[in-house]
């Protein structure tokens, strides 16, 4: 981002190129003072085709200045506005969103070559089952990166009573259906799991990042917000933030402690949905589906 100290007027004026819009302003103004003082002439004022030349004049000068006065202010803070979009884009944010499923599903609808996710709830990735599961199809690899109910990071941040696995079974079915529909193995298709807090709700779509942070205050009806509610923003490629978020979730990756496997999920899933568990024997099911992870044995 740069960095600067702040212009005064008349370098903002010039910086902005509006030099020209000053001095034609300026030189109407001093003609208009001129033919003012010409109109109050004895001489001229008598004589009406004179007068009426002067008045004419201006009357004239006078519009002309207000219109270069407004045309000066409108384009001093439209110039103000565009340099503070260059700096948030030399910062690294492209643009900001309230809606991040609509911009997710939009970048889905075309994504085919690489899908990052993570999270803790999975409700928003759930929303967007479909959308991930068609990327698959089309050719896009997977990684997610997950803090699942049971570790000491989830119920530190949202306790011990969400029930969030069924969300977990329906992206992981079909994140693991379009796997299997497209003969992609285990490192082109890979869920972990980390036992620590995630900050930022990142999604990668091919080479875009979009993320924002997850929030702990509640909305008026004391329901907690979710990463979704709050503003999310898109990250200029191979920008400063763009390397940091990216270098973020490489490093949270890296330090994953369970590895979803697939085939035991595929058994535990078709368990569950031949029975009646409880949420907590769904856990345990689920648990029982990973494979603990040794030191540096991930790599994105």
């Amino acid at each position: 981002m740069r960095m600067h100290r702040k212009l005064n007027i008349r370098e903002k004026i010039k910086a902005y190129k509006l030099r020209a819009h000053v001095w034609v302003a300026v030189i109407t103004f001093v003609i208009f003072i001129l033919s003012l003082i010409a109109y109050q002439i004895p001489a001229l004022r008598d004589h009406d085709f004179i007068s009426n030349i002067l008045l004419a004049l201006f009357t004239s000068l006078l519009v002309t200045i207000f219109t270069l006065l407004a045309d000066i202010i409108v384009n001093y803070n439209n110039h103000k506005n565009e340099e503070f979009l260059e700096d948030l884009h030399l910062f690294g944010i492209q643009n900001l969103h309230r809606d991040k499923k609509k911009v997710l599903k939009s970048l889905l609808s075309y994504c085919d070559s690489m899908i990052w996710i993570s999270g803790y709830r999975l409700i928003l990735t759930c929303e967007l089952k479909k959308d991930i599961y068609d990327s698959i199809l089309r050719g896009a690899d997977l990684k997610a990166i997950i803090c699942p109910p049971w570790s000491d990071a989830f119920k530190m941040v949202y306790g011990s009573n969400e029930k969030v696995v069924d969300n977990y079974l329906k992206v992981f079915y079909a994140i693991n259906k379009a796997r299997k529909e497209t003969g992609k193995n285990g490192e082109q298709i890979e869920v972990v799991f980390v036992d620590k807090p995630i900050f930022s709700d990142t999604y990668r779509v091919d080479q875009c990042l979009i993320t924002g942070p997850y929030m702990h205050n509640r909305d008026p009806e004391f329901r907690r917000l979710m990463a979704k509610d709050f503003f999310s923003y898109n990250i200029v490629r191979e920008s400063d933030l763009y390397k940091i978020v990216k270098t973020e979730y490489e490093t949270l990756y890296s330090e994953a402690k369970w590895r979803l496997n697939w085939d035991k999920f595929e058994i535990i899933y078709n368990e569950i949905e031949a029975g009646d568990k409880r949420e907590s024997e769904k856990i345990d099911d689920l648990i029982s589906s990973c494979e603990e992870i040794k030191v540096m044995d991930t790599a994105v």
